[in-house]
């Protein structure tokens, strides 16, 4: 009767552990795609218009400052940029260290939470204003889709709108 049982909990932490892989998976899959298509985006309007380095809106965390500038806001950008780099040091510290107390890992992750809803947000924003500038009459419906797509939609439409001729508008 006892393996039994055993063999049943270990079925469900494999089962356990299999989901938490998948939902890594679409994770990492997810960001991997907004990345793409957000970087296409900042390339092909920081080229067209004329930015030094239009290279740049291809490194990672620094093509959030391309983004604020695009939407005539760049203090929302390097906002963006600087919480984008504490979410990853406390990511990165939170899986590395295991010495904290269980009382700062819960602060930890409570401020993980904190920072990537305050990342949300402003990403919207800053979205909603490039998106305002060239369409201006469905602005306000494709934020709404990116609220509820969780901000997958974001890059798709940014991907979209990267040829548009509003868009040079500094």
């Amino acid at each position: 009767m006892g393996g039994l049982s055993i063999l049943f909990i270990l079925g469900i932490l494999m089962s356990m552990y299999l989901l938490l892989m998948i939902v890594l998976i679409i994770i990492i899959v997810y960001s991997l795609v907004n990345y793409i298509f957000e970087s296409i985006f900042l390339y092909k309007v920081a080229k067209r218009r004329k930015y030094k380095y239009p290279v740049t809106a291809w490194i990672p965390f620094y093509n959030k400052c391309i983004l604020g500038r695009i939407a005539n806001n760049k203090k929302q950008g390097v906002s963006i940029f600087i919480i984008d780099l504490i979410l990853i040091i406390l990511i990165l510290l939170s899986i590395t260290e295991n010495k904290f107390s269980s009382t700062v890992n819960t602060f930890i992750f409570i401020l993980i939470v904190i920072l990537i809803i305050v990342n949300f947000i402003l990403n919207i924003i800053v979205s909603h204003n490039i998106m305002k500038k060239v369409l201006s009459k469905s602005a306000d419906f494709l934020t709404l889709l990116n609220v509820f797509t969780i901000g997958f939609s974001r890059s798709i439409i940014l991907f979209t709108l990267r040829d548009g001729n509003k868009i040079l508008d500094n």
